[in-house]
């Protein structure tokens, strides 16, 4: 019986913390960001450090990363390695909410 209630509190234990880290948002941790209270977008400054196919890397002032796909640059600019670009996300969703990026 004391073996049943030891497995129980350990499997308990492992599934609170499996939802706690599921419910866990990373958010890009960035002192430069700007609000724009009408549109509910908030903009972040970063410079192109590497470009893979259709798929770009960069790197902001405070050094936080971001990686996107070319599906977001809505401008039909060509932006290239060392290029700044603005990136738009939505305000409450930092971590996944990229909604288009425009060379700077």
């Amino acid at each position: 019986m004391f073996k049943r209630v030891i497995i129980l509190v350990v499997l308990s234990t492992i599934l609170l913390a499996l939802v706690f880290i599921r419910d866990y948002k990373v958010a890009p941790i960035n002192t430069s960001t700007k609000s724009n209270s009408s549109s509910g977008l908030t903009t972040v400054k970063y410079k192109i450090s590497n470009i893979n196919g259709n798929q770009y890397y960069g790197k902001s002032d405070d050094g936080t990363e971001i990686h996107f796909s070319s599906k977001k640059i809505l401008s039909g600019d060509k932006i290239q390695v060392h290029d700044k670009v603005i990136c738009y996300f939505e305000k409450n969703n930092l971590g996944k909410g990229l909604v288009r990026v425009e060379k700077y």
